[in-house]
């Protein structure tokens, strides 16, 4: 008889790998994001609810998103990497271990129950008992049976739901629920998870608070017309779409606030994995060409928003925390270019802009604007529309505004020395970098205060 080395893990070791680096947060939108594939899977086309309530007691998350069938809940929800139960559809989970690394850290107790609508089961999982389950040869246990099951138990009107409920929460956790916490995860949700929020899909409770989704609006004028570009690879769907938010850098200015949104969002089946970004990740990279130049504030106008689909979630670029990009699938490469392709227009004119032109492209913007008090396209010459309005009109590159070449004015130079603790100190009132930007503002200060007139 042919002698066998064991390769079987220790449960111990799973939990340990499964739940170290992840932080509390990251563990409540793995289970949001199960509450939502339940809901792609289930191909619900109306308005459910995702409730979720916390304290330093318990953790309860209920869901009406179609509930999870028996066979599937014995054979597949809890094992570790089931891959037939998530694919073929567009879900955002893709290796099978989200709920679980979720229940193993967030508490000790879990009770796990869903209702489909032809049976109701219940389980009832003790971490730490589990954990220590052996059988009379001394081997782990890796298998819980149904603390309950029966025909299904909804009423009139119920919807299959899902609700998991969390308790004898672990220290770490308890300590990490405070009002800080609760605020920045309510805001994180409204993020992910907008699409599904604006187009009415499903409502977002937050210790019964209702969460409102932030909705990303294209702008557009017969000068600035947005850009659309949609391929497929690989077996994913791609949709670029970006424009320049002229209306938003206006009013920031004029209001005197600091600038809002700004570069790269990133939906990867309708889950938004990437806010805002203006990292070497979406290709802002230090040294330019060939690719974006590293980010700048003359940049702010830019707006980049990129839709991914596909029925085989593994084929997403995204990495196992769902935070990023995972830079070593071949798409992500693909991806990469096409964006940059599709952006470097928009980023030249801007360059361009800052360097050359900005006085005229900066008139030409005001004329679009005629009272920052008012929202109507009749009156800014901006139409407003959300990415999946049918009717916005797209071009497929962009194609910057016609701008009349400046008139060439004869230019002088002038240096002087002051004293170095002096210019330092005009450095910090002006707030300026340079010696030269010291001299330029000094003597613009002069013209003006003396009320001069002439040619600039």
């Amino acid at each position: 008889m042919t002698d066998l080395v064991s390769f079987h893990p220790t449960k111990k070791l799973f939990i340990d790998i499964l739940t170290q680096d992840l932080s509390i947060s990251e563990c409540i939108l793995d289970l949001l994001d199960n509450s939502v594939d339940s809901y792609t899977r289930n191909n619900i086309n109306e308005k459910r609810d995702i409730q979720l309530n916390f304290d330093k007691n318990e953790l309860i998350l209920f869901d009406n998103c179609g509930g999870i069938d028996k066979e599937k809940l014995k054979n597949e929800v809890f094992r570790f990497g089931a891959k037939d139960f998530l694919n073929h559809m567009p879900t955002i989970g893709v290796y099978g271990i989200g709920l679980k690394r979720s229940i193993f850290k967030l508490g000790e107790i879990t009770i796990f129950e869903t209702d489909d609508g032809k049976d109701y089961c219940k389980l009832r999982i003790d971490v730490e008992d589990w954990k220590n389950k052996k059988d009379k040869k001394g081997n782990e246990v890796w298998n819980l049976p149904l603390t309950e099951t029966s025909s299904s138990k909804l009423g009139n009107g119920e919807k299959p739901y899902t609700k998991i409920t969390i308790e004898e929460l672990r220290y770490e956790t308890k300590e990490t629920f405070s009002s800080e916490f609760e605020s920045k995860l309510k805001n994180t949700i409204k993020i992910y998870y907008s699409r599904y929020i604006q187009n009415d899909k499903i409502d977002f409770f937050v210790n019964a608070e209702r969460q409102y989704g932030f909705e990303i609006k294209v702008k557009a004028s017969d000068d600035f017309k947005p850009v659309k570009v949609e391929e497929e690879y690989k077996g994913v769907e791609i949709k670029i779409f970006c424009w320049l938010d002229l209306k938003e850098e206006q009013l920031q200015k004029r209001l005197g606030k600091e600038h809002g949104h700004q570069g790269w969002n990133i939906f990867m089946n309708e889950r938004l994995v990437i806010f805002d970004d203006t990292s070497e990740e979406t290709g802002w990279r230090e040294g330019g060409h060939p690719f974006l130049p590293k980010f700048h504030p003359i940049y702010n106008q830019f707006r980049g928003v990129v839709l991914l689909n596909t029925n085989d979630p593994s084929k997403l670029p995204i990495n196992t925390a769902k935070t990023g990009f995972n830079k070593e699938k071949e798409v992500y490469e693909y991806l990469l270019k096409l964006m940059i392709k599709v952006a470097r227009p928009f980023i030249d004119f801007l360059s361009d802009k800052y360097n050359n032109q900005k006085e005229e492209i900066d008139e030409k913007e005001e004329k679009l604007f005629v009272s920052i008090d008012k929202d109507s396209k009749d009156e800014t010459g901006i139409v407003e529309a959300s990415i999946d309005d049918t009717t916005t009109k797209y071009q497929s590159a962009f194609i910057p505004p016609a701008i009349a070449p400046r008139p060439i004015i004869p230019q002088s130079r002038i240096s002087y020395y002051k004293p170095k603790s002096k210019v330092e100190i005009m450095k910090q009132i002006l707030k300026v970098r340079t010696n030269y930007e010291v001299g330029e503002k000094t003597f613009d200060s002069f013209w003006e205060s003396e009320d001069l007139d002439g040619e600039e």
